[in-house]
């Protein structure tokens, strides 16, 4: 791994590289359905009922598990990022934009299904998801640190 100027942000004093705040947003953000789900867990009196607060049919709330299964795969190999890398993160990383891709595209026939259900009434919830998206679009597109991570994670 050759560090350029300005590397130093991305590392540890041990050597290690330091995940960027971007990248766990996104993965926070995509696994939004397995947190539901584990929150509804939680809820003994009616496990659906709260399922239902947040996704109105079934297809939404499988929509969203298809959405954070490549995010929990990205959360595996962010887990994985130590000091020394092992060959096949490495490799893996080659995918992750492609994973976070995926995700946010299926996300967004997710929200546009969501917004459409009760589609002239305003939802404050709705609207937040909405921007949270577009910011994850945005890094997707335009984060210098995301993409230097990824890139010296692949070349170490």
């Amino acid at each position: 791994m050759q560090l350029q100027p300005g590397d130093e942000q991305y590392v540890t004093l041990d050597g290690a590289l330091k995940t960027p705040l971007s990248l766990l947003f996104m993965v926070v953000f995509f696994t939004r359905g397995y947190l539901a789900w584990i929150i509804s867990l939680t809820f003994v009196e009616d496990r659906a009922r709260l399922l239902k607060f947040f996704y109105t049919t079934t297809e939404q709330f499988g929509l969203a598990l298809l959405v954070g299964a490549p995010a929990l795969m990205v959360f595996v190999l962010i887990t994985q990022v130590k000091t020394e890398i092992a060959p096949w993160v490495s490799a893996s990383f080659k995918v992750l934009p492609l994973l976070l891709w995926f995700s946010w595209i299926v996300d967004g026939v997710l929200l546009l299904s969501l917004i459409s259900q009760l589609w002239p009434t305003f939802s404050f919830v709705k609207a937040v998801l909405l921007f949270g998206w577009l910011m994850v679009g945005w890094m997707l597109l335009f984060s210098r640190h995301l993409r230097r991570f990824i890139s010296l994670v692949v070349n170490r």
